[in-house]
């Protein structure tokens, strides 16, 4: 790739970061060559080892989430706030707690499959991630009332899945190395990851300065904390097209463009299909995701 189109790239991309509109219109071009990506995967009906069918999942996910974040960008008005009928409001605390879910969505996918762990090692991730899915629904449907007759099938048949994977589990050496709480927790309700959100954001590609402050920002807004709503209380705040509101916005907007393109580059890296189709993109969004991967990674 020419280098002054790289340089022209990287101009032009840290100068859309300031304008709303122009950053939700750049994602949209990533979220167009994200679904060819996930598209191949789909068709080219290759063997994909245990498991890997939740990289198309998840990767799905972020696609899905990003264009839900898309589509709040026209904004709403709320009559019974302001009497100014013109005055439209755009979600930026929506915005944000979708961000979050981008994060965790990608932390999920490196993981579980986006790492240089053996295969053993990577299996026993997903075997107990699997089996903290199971559990969780064996509580939800289990709790009270009555279930239909196939709903009691699946969870049965769910429920001697955990067994199975927990002879499996137990026999590995990954096994010997949880702690007592961690042991616990999966005996009880599941341990979908050794470790929390935020010690995976440290240990991943992620660029830790830019996404951990980010994230436990984006958590107090998922919770409804009262820092969030200290933000959400300013004059003019959820306002469309003033200050604050494009602030908030675009610094969500910045992560969720960096998953994205991180994402694509993850993808091409793991299945030679999906290079393929990324090398048929043109120079420039081939460029634009290489920098923002770059940008967003140590």
């Amino acid at each position: 790739m020419d280098i002054n189109l790289k340089t022209f790239t990287a101009l032009k991309e840290l100068h859309l970061i300031n304008s709303v509109p122009a950053t939700f219109e750049s994602l949209e071009l990533l979220a167009k060559a994200s679904t060819e990506i996930i598209q191949s995967i789909y068709d080219s009906k290759t063997n994909l080892g245990e498991g890997e069918v939740f990289i198309e999942t998840l990767s799905i996910k972020i696609l899905v989430t990003t264009k839900s974040i898309i589509q709040l960008r026209k904004g709403t008005k709320v009559s019974a706030i302001t009497k100014d009928s013109n005055l439209e409001l755009l979600d930026f605390s929506s915005i944000n707690i979708l961000t979050r879910s981008i994060i965790e969505a990608f932390l999920t996918l490196e993981y579980l499959f986006f790492n240089d762990l053996s295969i053993d090692e990577r299996k026993f991730r997903f075997y107990i991630w699997k089996i903290s899915g199971y559990k969780a629904r064996q509580g939800y449907f289990n709790e009270r009332g009555l279930l239909k007759k196939s709903v009691n099938e699946k969870l049965q048949t769910e429920l001697e899945e955990i067994k199975r994977l927990k002879t499996i589990i137990e026999k590995s050496p990954y096994y010997k190395s949880l702690n007592k709480q961690n042991l616990w927790k999966l005996d009880t309700f599941g341990l979908p990851r050794l470790v929390s959100w935020n010690k995976l954001i440290e240990q991943s590609i992620l660029k830790t300065s830019m996404f951990e402050l980010s994230y436990k920002l984006y958590s107090n807004y998922a919770h409804s904390e009262f820092i969030s709503l200290i933000q959400m209380n300013e004059p003019n705040a959820l306002t469309k097209g003033s200050e604050d509101n494009n602030i908030a916005i675009l610094n969500s907007l910045r992560i969720v463009k960096m998953i994205n393109c991180i994402t694509i580059v993850g993808l091409k890296n793991k299945f030679d299909f999906a290079s393929r189709v990324f090398d048929k993109y043109d120079d420039e969004i081939k460029s634009t995701i290489l920098f923002w991967n770059k940008f967003g990674t140590d």
